[in-house]
């Protein structure tokens, strides 16, 4: 039996099987919303509201956020990631390379 899994919304996703599914939350600051939403587009095979989903991965979105550190505001957004298992690591990798910044 498969458990349904919720997205970081708590909108109810078609049933994933939990065991064959890594999930994982990334807590990403100093990127806006839009830029997820270009690379996800690109990406997925189905976009419903703030999920994008391809063939055995899904990731959802929060809502932007501004966050403050010390005297500084960045814009935080948190990218929830459900792939298969097998799968994951190169997701995650190739995910993180397409938001990689340089700082000076």
């Amino acid at each position: 039996m498969s458990k349904i899994m919720t997205d970081v919304d708590g909108n109810k996703d078609k049933s994933l099987n939990q065991d064959q599914f890594t999930v994982k939350t990334l807590y990403m600051r100093g990127i806006p919303k839009w830029e997820f939403e270009r690379y996800l587009t690109h990406k997925a095979e189905t976009i419903d509201g703030n999920r994008y989903a391809g063939p055995d991965w899904q990731v959802s979105l929060s809502e932007e956020r501004q966050e403050s550190i010390g005297v500084c505001s960045l814009v935080a957004v948190d990218v929830t990631l459900a792939v298969a298992k097998d799968q994951f690591d190169d997701f995650l990798l190739t995910f993180r390379k397409n938001f990689l910044r340089g700082g000076g």
